[in-house]
């Protein structure tokens, strides 16, 4: 390197000792995590992932791809990018027009990485310790809004044109979801280390303040009882990181649905926030509302095909899986009677307030949980009812019957094609759909996004 003169000023490059070269690479992580987390909580969740993608890079460099202490950021961008998929797609799983209008760069992919510093390179090295296949998050094609069958075989060529010119941009859009989900398994599995290192080093801390316990029996019996008791504030801050990601895969998993894996996922976030937070809170209460919605729709699907993807709950066909409805019960239940410990004390705090902005303050939310309760509530009476048999409801034959019956059912199609009313030229066409696509379940989508539309941004 040749020797810096005057002129050049501070602008000339020059060698850094490692030690010096660390701090700067911690100082510009910082920066980095900062700039995104202003972008995320301004839900600026595009921009947000995009520098959350330079952050974790630089993390992998400084620390090795499988560092457990590469959790926190993996967490925060896959987070970010889930947040960019969600935005993308309407309750119903139709694409936002906003989306399309404005595209914008998307997030670095793990996967494609060259340089071997990237989050997804990591992700491949996890591929043996993960627990999931990540490839069941792959988002299904979105449907529009009203569609008839056999539509797809009658698309207008101009449409079928624009729809192959915006065939990479929806993949792009599908992709989100996806890559969140590798994101966030790789940091599920990073915490997984973290919390077993942090758990070992509080075991090792107690059995030494023990000892000195044990010793200085003699001087002062029961002196100290219970200081050791409760986890660590790390300890608690990676059980609060695992809920986390343990609920985003179980939303991912519903979006995609995928419900044994949301089942999965909503037990293990369950777990983790009953260990951190007394029944009556909200998050308890959310927690079984999810574990709730993902056995209720897994008990009205079935295996579809041998990769394990299932069909759409609705359809004819359909079998209930009685022991699954009852669990989805019995979880709501328990969200039901949680809300109720939330009542009881935003109304004894009512009770004990002085001041009339709080007292106003709190009877608004004493009315909201009301609503809330009242809504889980009817939901319970519906869930313990007999499930609805389709064919029952639309007077028509048990699936597969033959004979009279199967003509009967012919004749009922022939009747409604002829009384149809032709809607089709105020409907927006599909593009002709891929073989074996499964239809999305928009009722799962719609409750899950009301669902977790209440929740506070961490």
């Amino acid at each position: 390197m040749a020797t810096p003169t005057p002129g050049t000023g501070t602008s000339t490059p020059f060698d850094l000792d490692p030690e010096e070269a660390a701090k700067s690479l911690k100082v510009s992580l910082a920066d980095l995590s900062a700039k995104a987390a202003a972008l995320y909580s301004r839900k600026q969740y595009e921009e947000a992932a995009e520098v959350y993608t330079q952050a974790a890079e630089m993390q992998a460099e400084m620390n090795g791809e499988m560092s457990p202490d590469n959790a926190e950021i993996l967490f925060l961008y896959g987070r970010a990018l889930f947040k960019v998929g969600q935005s993308k797609s309407d309750v119903l799983g139709g694409k936002a027009p906003e989306a399309k209008k404005q595209p914008k760069p998307k997030p670095a992919k793990p996967a494609k990485s060259t340089n071997g510093s990237a989050p997804a390179a990591a992700a491949e090295g996890a591929a043996g310790t993960a627990e999931k296949e990540t490839e069941e998050a792959k988002p299904e094609q979105k449907k529009a809004l009203f569609q008839f069958e056999g539509d797809e075989n009658f698309v207008d060529s101009e449409e079928e044109e624009d729809d192959e010119e915006g065939e990479g941009e929806e993949e792009e859009e599908d992709d989100d979801l996806a890559v969140a989900f590798e994101i966030l398994d790789l940091a599920r599995v990073l915490f997984n280390k973290k919390l077993e290192t942090a758990q070992a080093e509080d075991a090792a801390e107690q059995e030494g303040k023990g000892k000195e316990a044990a010793e200085g029996e003699g001087e002062g019996e029961g002196e100290g009882e219970g200081e050791t008791s409760g986890d660590s504030a790390n300890v608690k801050h990676i059980k609060e990181r695992l809920a986390d990601t343990h609920d985003l895969l179980a939303e991912i998993s519903l979006e995609n649905e995928r419900y044994p894996n949301a089942i999965t996922d909503s037990r293990a976030s369950l777990k983790y926030k009953q260990e951190l937070y007394p029944f009556e809170s909200e998050i308890i209460a959310e927690a079984y509302f999810k574990l709730s919605l993902a056995l209720e729709f897994a008990s009205v699907t079935k295996p579809d095909d041998e990769e394990g993807a299932t069909s759409a709950a609705g359809s004819a066909n359909d079998q209930v899986d009685q022991a699954l409805r009852d669990e989805a019960a019995a979880a709501l239940e328990s969200a039901i009677n949680s809300t109720k410990g939330k009542l009881q004390n935003k109304e004894v705090e009512l009770a004990t307030l002085h001041n009339p902005d709080d007292n106003e303050a709190t009877r608004r939310q004493i009315a909201d949980v009301k609503d809330v309760l009242a809504d889980m509530e009817q939901r319970l009476v519906d869930l313990r009812k007999p499930p609805v048999d389709i064919n029952a409801a639309l007077g028509m034959p048990p699936a597969g019957s033959s004979g009279a019956g199967g003509a009967a059912e012919l004749a009922v199609s022939e009747e409604a094609k002829k009384n149809a009313t032709d809607l089709t030229g105020l409907v927006r066409k599909k593009r002709k759909a891929d073989a074996g696509e499964t239809p999305p379940a928009p009722e799962a989508k719609k409750v899950v996004r009301e669902a977790a539309g209440a929740d506070a941004a961490s």
